[in-house]
């Protein structure tokens, strides 16, 4: 009878300890999973979150400029609607001066920018959509200072100004370059102080932003605008080639003629020079 009892007491025993394994191997194997599942989700949590810098030039209304911490304008419009429509997230950031902002882009510190004219010096480190707007360059003087301007030579042996990182186009910046004597300074009031000086002839600037400048510097009897641009340039997106935004380029180019075509482009452009932009006879 004793026999009996140990036996079963043996076997009793013995199940327990099988009992307790298989317990222990199942909570075992459920932490395992636990632990793929947050990998999985570790993994591709940060991809669905990521953010692309967005940035532009400071003083470029109404297509970009600086409005506190970010860049504003009918380009980081466009850039936003495009965003959203592909399920992508940006945020626009104000990042510098121009030739900073594409400093930081040649970087990948800066995923895109808002528009630039095209050059074979910015091509070496952006990629460039389809083209979105036309962007007219003007000559603006001092008050009563004006000249007889026709082409690119009646420029040659005045004193000319322009802003730092600034591009015309790469067949003016090319004559620029060869022909004529231009200053860089960086911001639009060192350029407009310098007319008023007399110390350069001739600002070369954007039309839309220089005309914004005279509004909101209240320059109208200091500064003129001469009638005759000195050309009009294509604006782009542009997207570091370090950023892996590149892959939807061909998208974008896509939305943009949608865009192009149906008129949303022309309505921002409109939009933001109704909002921001006071015409100088007013």
């Amino acid at each position: 009878m004793k026999k009996t009892r140990i036996a079963l007491g043996g076997i009793s025993l013995l199940a327990a300890l099988v009992f307790l394994a298989g317990c222990a191997k199942n909570s075992q194997t459920k932490e395992d999973s636990s632990k793929v599942e947050k990998t999985q989700t570790v993994a591709t949590t940060p991809a669905a979150e990521k953010v692309y810098v967005v940035s532009g030039h400071p003083e470029w209304p109404p297509i970009m400029w600086k409005d506190g911490d970010s860049i504003v304008g009918a380009g980081t419009d466009l850039v936003a609607k495009i965003a959203t429509d592909l399920g992508i997230k940006t945020e626009s950031k104000y990042t510098g001066l121009w030739d900073e902002v594409q400093a930081k882009a040649k970087s990948g510190e800066v995923d895109m920018l808002a528009a630039a004219y095209k050059t074979s010096e910015r091509e070496t480190y952006m990629d460039y959509s389809n083209e979105y707007t036309i962007d007219p360059i003007s000559l603006f003087v001092k008050k009563g200072k004006s000249f007889n301007y026709e082409k690119w030579d009646d420029l040659i042996g005045k004193k000319g100004i322009a802003t730092v990182g600034d591009s015309y186009g790469q067949e003016l910046d090319d004559f620029i370059a060869a022909k004529l004597n231009v200053t860089r300074v960086n911001t639009v009031d060192e350029a407009f102080k310098a007319l008023e000086e007399s110390t350069a002839d001739y600002f070369l600037y954007a039309f839309y932003s220089g005309e914004k400048a005279i509004s909101d510097k209240n320059s109208k009897d200091k500064v003129e605008i001469i009638p005759k641009n000195v050309a009009e340039e294509k604006f782009y997106i542009t997207i570091s080639k370090k950023s892996d935004l590149i892959k939807y380029l061909p998208q974008i180019n896509d939305l943009i003629e949608k865009y192009k075509a149906d008129g949303t482009i022309d309505a921002l452009i409109l939009e933001n020079k109704n909002k921001y932009l006071k015409p100088v006879s007013e």
